[in-house]
């Protein structure tokens, strides 16, 4: 496998595609901005936000490790909420079972040491094709950052009155999540939790 380093820090094997194509973005708003040249690169800077808001890669479903750190308690959390299988667990240089969880909790059979880089987890995590709400928010990222052309906000007539668009409230490259889209996201988004 040739894994490839993800800013969530796990690796995934490959590369990330955007979480949908042109063909999904032009299904998703009936064709509407087809053949407009900001919108494969909107989707893919939209893919991005999406992501490092949820905190990991979230689709498609590849093979992942992660090398991680232990507090000392039982279980071992991965950068997921869809994880779909365990293949192999290694603990302080031991090969182990582990039961484990959708949301990405894994028990080994050993116990796991306190400190840093203890445990190497090879898995399979993401969803076959993104879901329908998550292609609903990165396609009206898009559609938003297409919309507001040359960075126009609002305008007004009588009195005149123009204002313009910050680059992004969350994630930069030009596209920005709203409020709605980040209580969609909700759902896919990695927590950092601790069990004993």
């Amino acid at each position: 496998m040739a894994y490839t380093m993800t800013p969530w820090g796990y690796d995934v094997d490959g590369t990330l595609p955007p979480l949908i194509d042109l063909d999904q973005f032009d299904s998703l708003t009936g064709g509407k901005w087809s053949g407009d040249e900001r919108v494969e690169w909107l989707v893919d800077a939209a893919s991005a936000t999406v992501r490092n808001l949820c905190g990991w890669h979230v689709s498609p479903s590849l093979p992942c490790r992660a090398v991680l750190d232990s507090d000392g308690s039982r279980s071992l959390w991965l950068p997921t909420t869809c994880l779909t299988g365990v293949s192999a667990v290694d603990v302080d240089g031991a090969s182990c079972d582990a039961q484990w969880s959708r949301i990405g909790q894994v028990m080994p059979d050993l116990r796991v040491p306190r400190g840093l880089q203890v445990a190497v987890v090879d898995y399979v995590a993401g969803y076959d094709e993104p879901p329908s709400d998550l292609a609903s928010v990165v396609s009206g990222m898009v559609v938003r950052s297409v919309a507001m052309s040359y960075g126009v906000a609002s305008e007004s007539a009588g009195g005149v009155s123009v204002s313009y668009a910050t680059a992004a409230s969350y994630g930069g490259a030009g596209v920005s999540a709203t409020d709605a889209d980040l209580a969609a996201l909700a759902q896919y988004r990695v927590v950092r939790a601790h069990a004993t």
